[in-house]
């Protein structure tokens, strides 16, 4: 079918990578089939190039490439059109052959009847894809409220004053500017929870998740040692949204009905969870991140090293993958509890994967492709400023070799970095994070990050050499 009409969606968790390299791997895909394409991407930045009714009503298929689902109302936009989706994460492995056989891969999509995508699939991706729809609603909040606590922090080394309010005294600049960006730390865990929730059972979900999860948090009402941290977010959320997911199936009649949504399950919901919550998950869940805080102040130094390494090497493994988000998810967590060592691992390791293959074809260019040494600059620039995605084509034209440099050296640098006791306190820019006051000591930052990229490129250029002179020798028996 030459004059075949694709339109596409693309998202992921984070929206910021995956969801543009997806849709540009489409767009260059079905140009080059002579198709005509037209992709909406939903990254961090919102709803870009969004999909006319008209472009949608004339498309033969839709791609859906998705890493944090599709709403009710999107869904809707679809409705009996034949779609094509797939996990996002898996997008770029399998774009040259999406569109071979097209028809036998797509699905008839009744909004109100059909569940997309593959079932297995759904249940391997499901919790991690709601969770992380949590992490990426809390990332704002981390990145606004990171960035202030800094400026406070720069300008009191600065010399400024940092007065705190108090009867009969004005406050500091220097205060009022970390006051504020605290919030953003006191907030993020009930949102985590709240879009926790709404991942799983919509926007009826979304308030009682939220005001449970903050009464989780307050130790004040609560009475205990600590708030219940991530660990109630991920409880609470997952346990509101399941709740309210078959509690939207109950039938009350016309006349009720339309209160349901409305009305009637945020009431029962946050009556229910609020005093689960105050007598029951609250308190355990308080015990329970009291414990693991404790276990992470007191471990002995070897253990931290050993746990960084596989917390390294995990960022490093799948760039971006499931393997790389529950390690990514894990020290993101803990910024709320104030422990920034382990979220100092991620500002060093996923740096390493894309700018090591960006300089490795620049000493070795007879290892790479013309088109991966095209690529080089690119990746260099995004994987030290934004993101681990990049690299993911070099790992897919040589995957044994490249993964395995990849995640010995994130290990190693992620040991080094919990030896140096590196911190980082928000997600920022990358390369650049020490020069905004995000991650600390910067000469140690700097130092780890130095030694990663050394070894990542070393582990490349031997092992992808070596790998390729056994594939030609293979080829030539």
């Amino acid at each position: 079918m030459i004059n075949m009409k694709i339109v596409g969606i693309t998202n992921c968790p984070a929206g910021i990578a995956h969801t543009y390299m997806v849709a540009e791997a489409i767009q260059q895909k079905c140009e080059s089939l002579g198709y005509e394409v037209h992709v909406e991407t939903q990254g961090a930045s919102g709803v870009e190039d969004r999909l006319t009714d008209a472009q949608i009503k004339e498309a033969d298929y839709v791609v859906l490439a998705l890493g944090k689902g599709l709403s009710d109302e999107d869904r809707i936009r679809f409705d009996g059109k034949k779609v094509v989706e797939l996990p996002v994460s898996e997008a770029l492995k399998h774009i040259d052959t999406l569109f071979d056989d097209i028809d036998s891969k797509a699905v008839v999509l009744y909004a109100s009847k059909v569940k997309l995508g593959n079932e297995q699939a759904a249940v391997k991706e499901g919790i991690m894809s709601y969770l992380m729809a949590g992490v990426s609603a809390a990332l704002p909040f981390v990145i606004g409220g990171g960035l202030l606590v800094a400026l406070g922090s720069m300008m009191v080394q600065f010399g400024m004053p940092n007065t705190a309010l108090a009867q009969g005294t004005h406050p500091s600049l220097a205060w009022v500017l970390t006051s504020i960006g605290n919030l953003g730390f006191t907030f993020m865990i009930p949102i985590m929870g709240a879009y926790i929730a709404n991942a799983v059972g919509d926007k009826p979900a979304f308030a009682p998740a939220f005001l449970v999860t903050y009464l989780a948090n307050d130790v004040d009402l609560l009475g205990t040692k600590s708030g219940a941290g991530f660990l109630g977010a991920v409880v609470i959320g997952l346990s509101v949204g399941y709740f309210v997911k078959y509690f939207r199936r109950v039938k009350l009649g016309k006349a009720l009905q339309p209160l349901l949504g409305s009305m009637l399950i945020p009431f029962i919901t946050l009556l229910v969870f609020g005093l689960l919550t105050y007598y029951l998950i609250g308190p355990a869940m308080s015990w329970l991140m009291s414990g693991l805080l404790d276990f992470l102040n007191t471990i002995p130094t070897s253990m931290k090293i050993g746990t960084g390494f596989i917390i390294g090497a995990m960022l490093a493994f799948d760039m971006g993958g499931p393997v790389n988000k529950t390690a990514w998810f894990f020290a993101f967590s803990l910024l709320s509890s104030h422990i920034y060592n382990w979220y100092g691992i991620v500002g060093v390791v996923t740096l390493l994967p894309p700018m090591a293959a960006a300089i490795s074809t620049w000493i070795r260019p007879d290892l790479f492709t013309k088109q991966e040494r095209g690529s080089s600059i690119s990746a260099f620039i995004v994987g030290a400023t934004v993101a681990t995605e990049p690299a993911i084509p070099y790992a897919l034209a040589a995957p044994i070799p490249m993964i395995a440099a990849n995640t010995l050296a994130g290990g190693i640098a992620g040991a080094l970095s919990i030896m140096f006791n590196v911190e980082r306190i928000a997600p920022g820019i990358g390369i650049f994070d020490p020069l905004i006051g995000l991650e600390k000591p910067w000469y140690f930052f700097y130092l780890a990050v130095g030694i990663g990229l050394v070894l990542n490129v070393a582990f490349i250029i031997i092992f992808k050499g070596a790998w390729l002179k056994r594939e030609a020798r293979k080829a030539a028996q």
